[in-house]
């Protein structure tokens, strides 16, 4: 299993990625947001939460900004958090 550390760096970058677009108003963005921002506290130990049901956040970057967008790199890296995060929790 990847180091913990590594995957909060990760993480820190996608959401310093979707950012952005969250920040406009774009839905799926907004919620792949939330979704990371849980991923980062469940990692560090610190969860703000209970989890928020099932991640999804991998399916809506695969669809959003890969198939109909244009950061497929984005969509691979959300998908590889969320796929890390399941297997911790």
């Amino acid at each position: 299993m990847e180091d913990k550390i590594m995957l909060l760096r990760k993480i820190q970058s996608a959401i310093q990625q979707i950012q952005p677009l969250s920040s406009k108003g774009w839905p799926p963005g907004q919620s792949i947001l939330r979704q990371l921002a849980w991923c980062e506290g469940f990692v560090s130990g610190c969860p703000s939460d209970t989890a928020p049901g099932p991640l999804s956040m991998g399916l809506i970057a695969i669809r959003e900004l890969d198939m109909y967008g244009d950061k497929p790199d984005l969509a691979l890296l959300i998908s590889y958090i969320q796929d890390a995060v399941n297997a911790l929790h």
